[in-house]
């Protein structure tokens, strides 16, 4: 029967790695270890199942509050357009404005 038997080397080899090469290699598996560390979880994933269960118990909430969402929206449309017609009444009207105001000018001059 076979044994493996572990790799043993000298005390002399082990003391000149880390002379040499071993202080930096601990140096950045420690860097590496704590920039590992400080990464953020990666976000929970849902089952199929549990996308199905959520998937409708946000459409039975949306069932729910459309009906009061298309009452509000239905409420204020008139005063809305109303608004908007306004204001683009006031840009255009200022544009208009600018524009004979120019052409003033350079008649005069």
């Amino acid at each position: 029967m076979l044994v493996a038997k572990p790799l043993v080397l000298p005390l002399s080899y082990y003391h000149h790695f880390m002379k040499k090469q071993g202080i930096p290699l601990c140096v950045f598996m420690a860097v590496l270890a704590i920039l590992a560390a400080c990464t953020e979880p990666p976000p929970p994933t849902l089952a199929y199942k549990d996308r199905e269960i959520v998937d409708s118990l946000f459409r039975k909430q949306v069932d729910s509050l459309k009906p009061l969402y298309d009452s509000a929206c239905a409420a204020r449309f008139d005063s809305a357009v109303q608004f908007k017609t306004d204001s683009m009444l006031k840009v255009r009207t200022a544009q208009i404005q600018k524009a004979l105001e120019r052409l003033r000018q350079e008649t005069n001059q």
